[in-house]
């Protein structure tokens, strides 16, 4: 699989307000259906994964495949929240200022556990402690 944005604190409408407030950072996922089979579809429920496979399905062209990795999602770094989205999501947000940063290089993980300790900086430049990439879930209540 391989993770091309980051959308740092991200705060998409579709998550839960008492998880947005956290500003967890988020990141675009591409997987081959097989990627996605094993790694990513366990973890939705299913009609989450029914979602994704008809958006995979819009990628083939008289039944051949346009793109390798045509299961696309965005997740939060702590695994809080998966969405199927469009292979062409973050683009349809690049002008977006605050949104959708491209990794360079391009990052490829083996499953979606890897995503919490993947090392990036801040955009300030310093290092995230990672107790503040998980803090949320030790707070037990919502405020």
């Amino acid at each position: 699989m391989l993770i091309s944005f980051v959308w740092r604190q991200c705060h998409y409408g579709l998550i839960p307000e008492a998880l947005r407030k956290y500003g967890v950072d988020a990141f675009f996922i591409e997987a081959a259906f097989e990627e996605a089979e094993v790694s990513v579809f366990p973890s939705m429920d299913p009609e989450s994964v029914s979602e994704s496979k008809s958006l995979g399905l819009h990628c083939l062209w008289n039944g051949e495949k346009v793109l390798a990795r045509s299961y696309c999602f965005l997740a939060a770094r702590d695994l809080s929240y998966i969405f199927p989205v469009s292979p062409a999501f973050p683009f349809d947000h690049l002008g977006s200022p605050g949104v959708f940063e491209p990794l360079d290089p391009v990052v490829s993980v083996d499953s979606l556990r890897s995503i919490r300790f993947l090392s990036m900086s801040a955009d300030d430049g310093e290092e995230m402690e990672e107790e503040d990439f998980y803090a949320h879930e030790f707070d037990g209540e919502s405020e």
